[in-house]
């Protein structure tokens, strides 16, 4: 990224709300008005971005067959060989990060030039700040040691960039810098965004509600448990909607039309990983597949008894943020500041939309038997559960304990060790070759 190529000649699209991010090229401008950066934007929002697919196979959810077809660029992944992978092996995205950073940054700072309606205006640089948020977030957890209040301000992070310099050479920031960049901007867009939730088929755009989201996830992130619950019940005063399974199971809760859904934008998963692999015993084990309702939605049974993700590649599994997230981090903060009693009830009236009668009073039950450790076990188990095959996986294993995991895979056992280095993921070599700071 030493050399940084940007051009504002951009491809002018729309989106369809028939068909969910259908974005079709009319014409190429120079962006001057309001309606032409909007375009510019989208083409930020439009860039891939899968990253989440390649953490899933890194987690516990998924067994792997030597014989799986496309086998050659995943492996590696999966048991966590970072040191000398195959050549096919799918890399990590670096790039496509800040290509869509540097077209965040040009609305932005673009801003005192745009011609046209001030509240548009004000809108659109409000998403390109939670947008660029949104990248430093990602690239911090993925390339970056978890957030640690005591070593944030000498753990190194990644390079920030809010302007174009072709010439400058760009340097790894602390953890700490990038999270301020992170607050910062969201700060900035909460202050200029006026559309509280985007309607169904835009909801890939950035909203008041998705910024909130957003920032209660980076406090959770962060330990800083009531900011995070703050933030999250400023999102749930816009919308605390949860699709209760036992009225409806037509969608799954995180598809992007579902009553859920806050931010639409990433996509959880591919073809190959719906085709070519299998549900983990593990995860398999985590549920009751008697009483969770969750269970017959989110997998499917293959002929060979193993268990298979109905989360798809289609455009429709896309999901970011949703409300579910915003009641379990609650629920996971209240536990963290041993308020034992609310984060049961919040954690329980949760469940009363995931399980059986039958089912939920058992929950119930078992819920209210908890001991505060137990507890806290027990709310990430449940997000274990909620999010299955939604990228959050392994985020939450760096997070919280970074515990031991072990595969077997092609009949040799691998390991990735308590608190194992691999937890981070080291820049690709592209990168590396291109910015020698990293």
């Amino acid at each position: 990224m030493k050399k940084l190529i940007y051009s504002i000649f951009v491809t002018l699209s729309f989106i369809s709300c028939d068909k969910y991010l259908d974005i079709e090229p009319v014409g190429q401008v120079i962006p001057k008005s309001v309606e032409e950066y909007r375009s510019f934007l989208t083409s930020a929002y439009s860039i891939a971005k899968n990253h989440k697919v390649l953490t899933t196979y890194r987690t516990d959810e998924l067994s792997l067959s030597a014989d799986a077809a496309g086998i050659e660029f995943y492996q590696d992944l999966f048991i966590w060989n970072d040191l000398n992978p195959s050549p096919l092996t799918t890399v990590f995205p670096y790039a496509t990060f800040y290509n869509t950073i540097f077209y965040t940054n040009h609305v932005i700072n673009s801003e005192a030039t745009i011609e046209g309606n001030l509240s548009e205006k004000e809108q659109l640089v409000g998403e390109a700040c939670a947008l660029r948020a949104m990248q430093y977030f990602e690239l911090i957890n993925l390339y970056a040691k978890p957030y640690n209040k005591a070593t944030a301000n000498t753990d190194p992070g990644v390079p920030i960039t809010t302007e174009y310099d072709a010439e400058k050479e760009y340097a790894v920031e602390s953890v700490e810098e990038v999270y301020a960049l992170i607050l910062s901007d969201l700060a900035k867009a909460e202050s200029l965004l006026n559309i509280q939730k985007q309607d169904v088929g835009y909801n890939y755009r950035f909203s008041v509600v998705a910024v909130k989201a957003l920032k209660s996830r980076v406090y959770l992130y962060q330990q800083k448990w009531q900011k995070a619950i703050d933030a999250a019940n400023e999102a749930l005063a816009i919308n605390a909607e949860i699709q209760n399974l036992n009225a409806d199971t037509s969608i799954m809760p995180s598809e992007y039309n579902s009553v859920e859904s806050i931010l639409a934008l990433e996509t959880i998963a591919s073809v190959d990983l719906v085709s070519n692999t299998t549900i983990s015993d593990a995860l398999i084990n985590a549920y009751n597949q008697t009483t969770d309702l969750r269970f017959p939605l989110y997998f499917k049974q293959n002929t060979d008894g193993s268990f298979s993700s109905k989360k798809g590649a289609e455009t429709k599994f896309k999901v970011s943020y949703r409300t579910a997230e915003l009641h379990l981090t609650i629920a996971e903060c209240l536990a963290a500041l041993n308020k034992d009693v609310l984060a049961k009830e919040k954690l329980i009236s949760f469940a009363e939309n995931r399980y059986t009668t039958d089912g939920f009073n058992t929950y119930k039950a078992n819920v209210n038997s908890l001991k505060s450790n137990d507890l806290k076990i027990e709310i990430l188990e449940e997000r274990r559960r909620e999010f299955a095959i939604e990228g959050q996986r392994w985020n939450d294993l760096r997070r919280t304990t970074q515990p031991k995991l072990t595969k077997i895979f092609d009949g040799v056992t691998y390991i990735l060790e308590e608190n194992d280095a691999r937890y981070v993921i080291p820049f690709p070599n592209d990168a590396t070759i291109n910015n020698p700071n990293l």
